[in-house]
Parts: C-alpha cells; structure tokens; sequence
C-alpha cells in the first residue's frame, strides 16, 4: 500500500522535465535517487518534510526541495508532506510549538491576539520567540522521528504480509496441483 500511495507523487518526473523552471536543475533531477520509491529514500524523505513543517517562515517548498536534493531522497514526497502545515493546521500546530516551548524553557504562557503587522512583530512577539522557536525545533523533532519510525513499520508490515499472503497462495497453488 504505501509503495502504490507513493508511486502516484513519482510520477511527476516526466511532467515537470521539460518545465521552464525545471530546466537549469535537468541533469541534477535525473538522478534516480530523488524519484526512487524504496523504504528508505520515502521514510526520510516524510521525515524531512515533516521537519520543515515546523518551520515557521514561509520557505517551506525551496527548503524541502533543497533538503531532498542533499540528502538524496524522494523528492516530491518530501515536498508534499510539508502541506501537512497548511492554513488550517498553521495556528494549532504552533500553538502546541509555543506551549511546549515555555514549558521547556520555564517561562509563564502569554496571551496575544495575533495580528499580521509590523507593529505586532515589534511589540508582542518579542516576548515569545524564544520559547516558540525551541518549541517548533523539539515539536519538528519529535514528529519527524514519530513519523519516520511509524512509516518505516507500516512499510515493513505491509511486506511481511504480502509475502505470506504469497507463501499462502503457493503452497495453496502446489496442493491444487497435486504437488508436495
């Protein structure tokens, strides 16, 4: 299952070959290792992106691509798992950062009432960062290992029970035959 899941994403390498943007990156995309759907390349390549969801700028996309190209992992699997961040988990999920934050550094919770402006990043954010930078590093940390260890033991499940399911069906297949 998770193979065919992420097959779907690799297939964009044709697609996005011969795109504008694409073009001066060409031989550097045509290593197999960034489209190479294998256990190891996808569960780093989801712990990455999970990592850089965490990251509270909106760079998102250029980091995943540019950390999937260092590390040599599935590309557009990394770049997809960072959406996991998206307008509709952004506040929860930095939210939690910022509590676990000032739990960790020992400073009491503020209440604010967020506001995108020049005036609130100068006033009422200069109190939080700290403790909601250290929260978004432990909670990027966290959930990329939790979701590496967790992918890695579902991929391995799945193989474990396809190849019963084929020992099954071969030894059924043999005693349909007559054979021993």
């Amino acid at each position: 299952m998770p193979r065919r899941f992420f097959k779907r994403l690799s297939r964009q390498r044709h697609s996005l070959k011969n795109r504008w943007f694409t073009r001066p990156f060409q031989t550097l995309l045509e290593h197999p290792a960034y489209w190479s759907i294998n256990r190891r390349s996808v569960t780093r390549a989801v712990a990455l992106g999970m990592f850089i969801a965490f990251v509270p700028l909106p760079i998102h996309i250029p980091l995943a691509t540019i950390g999937a190209l260092l590390l040599r992992v599935n590309v557009p699997v990394a770049i997809a798992t960072v959406f996991v961040n998206n307008p509709l988990t952004m506040v929860p999920l930095f939210y939690c950062a910022y509590w676990i934050g000032s739990h960790l550094v020992g400073a009491p919770l503020h209440t604010f009432a967020f506001e995108l402006s020049w005036q609130w990043l100068q006033t009422d954010l200069l109190p939080i960062w700290k403790p909601f930078l250290l929260g978004c590093l432990v909670l990027g940390l966290a959930v990329a290992a939790a979701s590496y260890v967790v992918l890695g033991g579902l991929w391995h499940l799945t193989l474990v029970l396809k190849y019963h399911e084929r020992k099954r069906l071969g030894s059924a297949k043999k005693s349909a035959n007559g054979e021993k």
